[in-house]
């Protein structure tokens, strides 16, 4: 089965461009700064003499089709940030912007994607079900990963909606028993759901098809390691709209947050986070700067996803750690200390805490417990194994610890966290001309962005652009670009890049960001759902005509002369009448 998903999705090829001139940084190169830091086994020079399997390209929707394209796009000293030439690409005009990095690697190792698919069922005897599907991947140690993983996961993730569209949609009505063959019924197709042993939920089956594309995707990334030069990793953000609803599936530090603005009387007791809050999720430390007021409107952000890093995932990573004493190596200790134990403790006791404690508790300082924790570091410098700062994603399946050499994937993961979002459970004011507030505008973006602002400065950002842009369809684009550009900040006259609207240093990885409107979904979830009740047209009927049954040749001869017959007995019968009918006259 997987052999037969891995070949279907091999096919899909890179858009016919140049091929680009091979560097150390290229799809094998890493960052040497920023939050991953990788180190690689011995093999290499044999991984680099590899093919690639896609050809670097940014965003099919941008039509950066030429080399000196690509190459504008990557001007590490002009940092351009690049928005669709065409907006009519992407659905319920969207906005995209992305702006490569100050020169960590050369190439925008970020990459996004959407795609708009209808699901069928063979059989016939189920409606067809449209969904639409956003991803971004954040690459790191070279764009491989993410490039392959923009290419190739809406066939795995459509192949797993196709499994369970069965259970997703009600069978077609139908008054022809042999519509699906001789002697079978509609219930022979799949077993009721009365027969199964746990209720299971549409939603559940849309997040099961979600959790298995991203193992699958993973699984797909490691069997080609060995064919192509797919090198490091990717995080994985996934907005995946269906039946009314909204899917974020999230493996990484990329994140997503649902704008939105309501009504204060509606809202009482809603406030937006507070700073602290925010800090929760992995954001930048610091005081936001003034934002608009608006006493009538309350904006907040809603989360649709959480940061995955060696800090967030600390519990998950010590049990690891301690159910596998084999996979540290003698390295490392799985514990985290109230402070740093030194030689002169030994002997000492000490508060620490392991696997998933919340507590702490203590215990005497040994040898053993001076060797490096397998957590080091707090927020975004905290560490797994002193290499990487981000513990889901995809690929990575080569990577090893700086200095122990230990192979760091068995402590990674590539399982999501989906969030779901019933879009037909948001109130709404029909007086109120807000329904992007009420329904949310949803923003995708690579840690890029949130390396150096947080959740409700987005938010606040979004409606004011909207708000300056009332009627044009442009106006999620624009509030992607200004997103993108107060992170990117300006380049000062020694060529460091710092934040406009204070002296802090603005971010210098990657930016990606896109910004959907989610109520334009639901009026084509809704205009959808009208068409299935539409009533069925009348079947045309056809006058039912009886063909003779082909008769010999002796019948025919006897026929012929029965009707002779019957003709000669007919002609004294109307002879006879004739004269009553003159008398009539």
């Amino acid at each position: 089965m997987f052999n037969r998903l891995k070949n279907r999705v091999l096919t899909v090829v890179g858009p016919d461009i140049p091929a680009l001139p091979s560097s150390g940084t290229g799809s094998g190169g890493g960052s040497s700064s920023g939050h991953h830091h990788h180190g690689r086994g011995g093999d290499d020079h044999h991984k680099g003499s590899l093919p690639e399997k896609f050809r670097y390209a940014r965003p099919q929707f941008l039509q950066l089709l030429t080399y000196d394209e690509l190459k504008a796009s990557a001007d590490h000293n002009v940092r351009p940030i690049i928005v669709p030439r065409d907006i009519s690409l992407l659905p319920w005009s969207t906005g995209y912007a992305e702006c490569v990095n100050s020169g960590k690697s050369e190439w925008n190792e970020d990459q996004a994607a959407f795609h708009r698919q209808v699901l069928s069922h063979p059989s016939k005897q189920y409606h067809d079900l449209p969904y639409t599907y956003f991803g971004t991947y954040d690459g790191h140690a070279g764009y491989g990963a993410a490039l392959a993983a923009s290419n190739q996961f809406h066939h795995i993730l459509h192949e797993k909606l196709v499994d369970i569209i069965d259970l997703l949609m009600p069978r077609v009505e139908s008054d022809d028993p042999v519509a699906i063959g001789p002697g079978v019924g509609l219930s022979a197709i799949l077993p009721h759901p009365i027969l199964f042993h746990k209720q299971v939920s549409k939603d559940e089956l849309i997040v099961g098809a979600l959790e298995a594309a991203f193992a699958d995707m993973d699984a797909v990334l490691a069997e080609d390691r060995d064919k192509y030069r797919n090198a490091g990793g990717c995080t994985a953000l996934v907005a995946l709209f269906i039946l009314g609803k909204l899917f974020v599936a999230n493996a990484g530090d990329s994140r997503g947050v649902l704008c939105k603005r309501v009504h204060r009387k509606r809202a009482p007791n809603l406030r937006p986070p507070s700073f602290h809050e925010e800090g929760m999720n992995g954001d930048a430390t610091g005081t936001a700067g003034p934002e608009e007021e608006d006493d009538e409107y309350l904006v907040y952000a809603e989360p649709c996803s959480f940061d995955h890093t060696p800090e967030t995932e600390r519990p998950r990573l010590l049990s690891v750690g301690k159910l596998n004493p084999n996979l540290m190596g003698g390295e490392y200790v799985a514990m985290e200390y109230a402070k740093k134990p030194m030689t002169k403790d030994l002997g000492t006791r000490i508060l620490y805490r392991q696997g998933t404690m919340k507590g702490w508790t203590y215990k005497t300082l040994t040898r053993a417990d001076l060797k490096m924790p397998i957590v080091t570091g707090e927020g975004k410098r905290s560490r797994l194994l002193g290499t990487i700062g981000v513990t889901r994603g995809f690929g990575d399946h080569d990577l090893k610890a700086l200095g122990s050499g230990l192979p760091i994937k068995p402590f990674l993961s590539c399982h999501p966290d989906v969030v779901c979002f019933d879009l037909a459970a948001v109130e709404t004011d029909p007086d109120a001309d807000n329904v992007d507030g009420e329904y949310g505008v949803l923003v995708m973006a690579t840690d890029g962005l949130w390396d150096v602002t947080y959740s409700q400065k987005v938010a606040n950002t979004v409606f004011t652009t909207l708000k300056k842009f009332p009627t044009e369809r442009h106006r999620y684009t624009m509030a992607a670009q200004e997103l993108v550009a107060k992170s990117r900040g300006r380049a000062n006259i020694n060529g460091h890049w710092r934040l406009s609207d204070s002296r802090a240093a603005a971010t210098v990885d990657d930016i990606s960001v896109i910004v959907i409107p989610v109520h334009q979904y639901y009026l084509e979830y809704l205009e959808w759902k009208r068409s299935l009740q539409k009533p069925k047209p009348a079947p045309i009927t056809t006058p039912l005509v009886i063909e003779p049954a082909p008769i010999s040749a002796e019948e025919a001869i006897s026929s012929e002369r029965l009707s002779s017959s019957s003709e000669s007995e007919a002609a004294p019968e109307q002879e006879a009448a004739t004269p009553v009918e003159d008398v009539k006259q």
